[in-house]
């Protein structure tokens, strides 16, 4: 399977990217393609400006802007697609929604080819504190009911990383690869 991993966080020394490295290196082993898409290092603009918007009736508004079309283009090549992010109070980081919301926006989201999308998002909280606030379906929620099935992707999961802040002092960092990795090999 060609595999697009969509990375959103801004510094490449971070948590998110080395659990991205072990979940590619999983897929990897199971013979996947993996490509690396980084919003942040490919300076991707996340404002939905005027000229992106569909034209609701407005038969001459046929196209997206230049740089849209050309995601749209990148994302038909791929079986699947992974996006990795931090939790940034309870959602996806500003980068990764600007992303879904010019990308995906217009015209219909059915039109690219995955048929699987997995969202692995890392929470500073710790799973009781993240479940407990129903934070955990709330976010599951939008993901794949808002944005996975209206993209047109009807098998899409959810994983959550906890406690990636490590304020209780017990994150395991070597656990927490193994887990990126086994993620990657069962894809």
């Amino acid at each position: 399977m060609k595999v697009l991993v969509i990375i959103s966080h801004p510094r490449t020394n971070s948590l998110t990217f080395s659990i991205a490295k072990h979940f590619q290196e999983g897929l990897q082993e199971q013979g996947h393609k993996a490509t690396v898409l980084d919003l942040y290092r490919e300076e991707f603009d996340p404002v939905l400006k005027e000229k992106d918007e569909p034209g609701w009736g407005n038969p001459v508004k046929t196209r997206a802007t230049h740089v849209v079309e050309n995601e749209r283009k990148r994302l038909k090549r791929y079986d699947a697609y992974v996006f990795i992010f931090p939790i940034w109070w309870g959602g996806l980081p500003a980068i990764l929604k600007g992303y879904i919301d010019r990308v995906f926006f217009y015209p219909s989201p059915s039109k690219f080819r995955a048929d699987k999308v997995l969202w692995l998002g890392l929470a500073g909280d710790t799973e009781q504190e993240f479940t407990s606030s129903g934070h955990d379906n709330a976010l599951k929620h939008q993901l794949i009911h808002g944005i996975s099935k209206k993209m047109g992707i009807m098998s899409s999961e959810t994983k959550f990383f906890f406690d990636t802040s490590d304020k209780d002092k017990k994150f395991d960092y070597e656990k927490t690869m193994e887990k990126a990795y086994q993620l990657g090999l069962s894809f």
